[in-house]
């Protein structure tokens, strides 16, 4: 197996055509001698038929008249379509057929006047119209023998698709390096990233393991138990309030009764701490509960009923008083704490560091995505590659009857 670098691809090609295209070469090289002779010829008799044309409108015998004016039309005509004719430099499949279509053009116009303009100058003229028709005759003659070479140059034709192929692998080759090298550009800024989130993050955990947001957080952990202990507290009373808050126009209460109510019902430690000493309000809030309960305004079921009237008693009583206390000192603590320069600053900083990790995770996940869209079009153009330079491989064979592999580079 010949194994053979895309660049190399011409040169091996044109090595292996020499000899077949020789003779090739040598048949178009004499069709185009004899094309351009013929069509001088043709040029010569249209000129022979202007000046015999221009005569004959001059002379006095208007009989000459018309075959004159036809004459010159004539000429007019087929020196605009001879003027078109453009001889070609090369030999390939397209400008052998182009030229063809040139020369068609031209014997198929002649053709048609035989029985328009040029009949029209019968009687005269006959010398320029015969040298016409001889070079007419040759051009058509060309035209046919240019089908049969064009079936011969089957290699060549192969050859402009070997061109073509070739074109077409070398952008898919230019397109698939751009892409590689913009998936190596975002690895890079990936890897970037993923260093300054690996430095933040470590930021990050030492600032939460030091010693002043240990306090914070033990304070914040001793508030979130005494919240459950709170919410703990207010099991019984919870159904009638909530349905308190539901039917609260059954039951009169003050604008602060139900400022209370809503306080208890969203953070019943909060609102416990933020009264004063005994907690009047939730007393008077408590007492109208049990009284809407006993007139059967809040509905509960007798059990749960019961057992809230024993909690009533106790929380009418006093028995919240201690717990009201923990509450005051445990949100003290945890505010004092908060509140704190060392707390804030080590807040502050704690924000600022969330928030860059956020960004940067954001912008992350964006290149991650950017990455896989771009990998996913490289693994198409791969394989695209990979066909067009298979399918290169079996045109090689076809022209050279060899068994050929085609690689990118050597």
């Amino acid at each position: 197996m010949i194994e053979l670098a895309l660049d190399d691809v011409p040169k091996w090609l044109d090595s292996r055509l020499e000899s077949a295209m020789r003779p090739l070469r040598k048949e178009w090289k004499s069709l185009l001698k004899d094309a351009e002779k013929a069509l001088k010829d043709v040029q010569d008799a249209c000129k022979k038929i202007k000046e015999e044309g221009e005569k004959y409108l001059s002379d006095k015998d208007h009989r000459k008249h018309g075959p004159g004016k036809a004459a010159l039309r004539f000429y007019r005509l087929i020196t605009g379509i001879l003027d078109a004719v453009k001889m070609p430099s090369d030999i390939s499949v397209s400008s052998m057929t182009a030229f063809q279509k040139d020369l068609a053009r031209v014997y198929n116009t002649i053709g048609r006047e035989w029985s328009g303009l040029l009949a029209k100058m019968d009687p005269y003229m006959i010398m320029a119209r015969r040298k016409l028709k001889g070079a007419w005759r040759k051009i058509g003659s060309i035209v046919r023998d240019i089908d049969a070479l064009v079936a011969k140059c089957k290699p060549l034709e192969l050859k402009d698709e070997v061109s073509s192929a070739i074109s077409k692998i070398e952008k898919l080759s230019s397109d698939l390096r751009a892409l590689e090298g913009e998936v190596s550009a975002l690895s890079i800024e990936r890897e970037k990233i993923e260093e300054e989130l690996s430095r933040l993050l470590e930021a990050k955990k030492e600032l939460e393991k030091s010693e002043i947001m240990s306090r914070l957080e033990e304070a914040r952990k001793l508030l979130e138990n005494l919240r459950i202990e709170v919410r703990t507290e207010f099991r019984h009373a919870w159904k009638a309030l909530v349905k308190l808050r539901a039917q609260s126009g059954l039951v009169a209460l003050s604008q602060e009764e139900r400022q209370a109510l809503e306080a208890y019902l969203s953070d019943p430690l909060l609102a416990l701490a933020g009264e004063e000493e005994g907690y009047p309000v939730l007393r008077s809030l408590l007492a109208k509960v049990g009284e809407a309960v006993d007139r059967g305004i809040l509905a509960l079921k007798p059990s749960k009923a019961e057992k809230l009237r024993r909690w009533l008693k106790g929380a009418l009583s006093g028995s919240l008083t201690q717990l009201q206390s923990k509450c005051r000192k445990a949100v003290g603590d945890f505010e004092s704490v908060k509140s704190s320069e060392e707390v804030k600053k080590a807040l502050k900083e704690l924000k600022a560091l969330e928030t860059r990790v956020s960004e940067l995770e954001k912008k992350a996940g964006m290149l991650e995505a950017r990455m896989s869209s771009l990998k996913a079009k490289q693994k198409s153009l791969k394989r695209k590659l990979e066909e067009e330079l298979e399918a290169l491989s079996g045109l090689l064979e076809e022209i050279s009857g060899e068994e050929v592999r085609v690689v990118l580079r050597a």
